[in-house]
């Protein structure tokens, strides 16, 4: 309100340099942003899934070989028991 014209006129150019380096701002983000998105559908993500369909593979491979073992001890016990008859 007490500024002389110089000071408002500097200060006019200072928010108007803010605000183009501002855009420049929202645009160098809005890249990232599309080389995040990109990345992320691209690379990380199948390279996620793919680390996961492995470790589910494996467990699943444990369980099915615990399941097998069970099931020869269960034939051994039954084919036991039949010999003892």
């Amino acid at each position: 309100m007490f500024k002389s014209k110089q000071q408002k006129d500097t200060k006019i150019v200072d928010l108007q340099a803010a605000i183009e380096n501002t855009e420049q701002e929202i645009k160098d983000f809005k890249k990232l942003t599309d080389f995040l998105a990109f990345y992320h559908g691209q690379e990380a993500i199948p390279k996620f899934k793919a680390a996961k369909l492995k470790n589910y593979l494996k467990a699943l491979n444990t369980f099915c070989v615990k399941e097998i073992s069970n099931a020869h001890m269960t034939a051994t016990l039954y084919h036991s028991l039949l010999e003892l008859g």
